[in-house]
């Protein structure tokens, strides 16, 4: 084997679950919801968010991949839901951002199984 290859195919094998279309439904938050006063309470309310802490709650854990806009704005709202999710019982750990092109105005979020 090539020593590129070698070295990189592991890398490569542990990314790969994150390029295989998850059975898992996506959840998306418009930036709509980011204009409104933000609490908990409200967050929750939020039917995206509902649904997937309903599931991480319900399978005991998993990742969240946060896919978001790019650039500076899209890096702070990640940040800021990221907090939320936290301080709504999931560990920094579980969630994984992601910078998405073509998310201009909304973030999805999805849940998969922890490797």
């Amino acid at each position: 084997m090539l020593p590129i290859l070698r070295r990189g195919l592991p890398l490569i094998l542990l990314c790969f679950p994150l390029l295989l279309p998850a059975d898992e439904p996506v959840f998306t938050l418009d930036a709509d919801v980011w204009t409104q006063p933000r609490d908990a309470g409200s967050l929750v309310a939020e039917p995206a968010l509902r649904s997937l802490l309903s599931r991480y709650e319900a399978r005991g854990g998993g990742q969240v991949i946060l896919r978001h806009p790019p650039g500076e704005q899209g890096r702070l709202w990640a940040s800021e839901l990221q907090d939320w999710l936290v301080a709504l019982g999931v560990p920094s750990a579980d969630i994984i951002r992601v910078s998405g092109e073509g998310m201009a105005g909304r973030m999805e979020l999805s849940l998969q199984p922890l490797p």
